[in-house]
């Protein structure tokens, strides 16, 4: 049985949920927004969000991700050119599924179930569109 291509890490609700991929991505949706980041990127989130959410009225920064929260209760988590405007609950949540995310992630590596190779030894990704245009004659002309 082929495992399956993408895993839900971490959910808080139908549209704020973490998911990861075999090809090493992580996908982070929030509301209508997928920031797709690297598996390394996305624990250096994580590592962000959990020294924050300690201490969330101070600014913290970790290359391109930077996360601020205000006296008030609203935040911002900036994750490159994206930045995410979040209330003091949602910052906590995001922080406590990041972290869960992590730990789901560590059994499904430790695990194996994206190292089993294909039926023929060799692990199978779908050719891309361009690969399938070259595989299909149109005609004979």
């Amino acid at each position: 049985m082929r495992a399956p291509h993408f895993v839900r890490l971490a959910e808080i609700d139908a549209r704020h949920f973490i998911n990861a991929c075999r090809h090493g991505l992580v996908h982070l949706t929030w509301d209508r927004v997928t920031v797709r980041l690297s598996r390394g990127e996305f624990r250096r989130l994580a590592n962000l969000l959990a020294r924050s959410s300690a201490s969330p009225a101070v600014r913290f920064r970790d290359g391109e991700f930077e996360s601020a929260c205000r006296a008030h209760g609203d935040c911002q988590l900036q994750l490159g050119s994206l930045t995410l405007a979040l209330s003091l609950e949602e910052y906590h949540a995001l922080s406590r599924a990041a972290q869960e995310a992590v730990a789901q992630l560590d059994k499904i590596l430790d695990a194996g179930i994206w190292d089993d190779p294909g039926p023929d030894g060799v692990e199978s990704t779908p050719p891309s569109i361009l690969e399938r245009f070259r595989q299909h004659r149109f005609s004979d002309n």
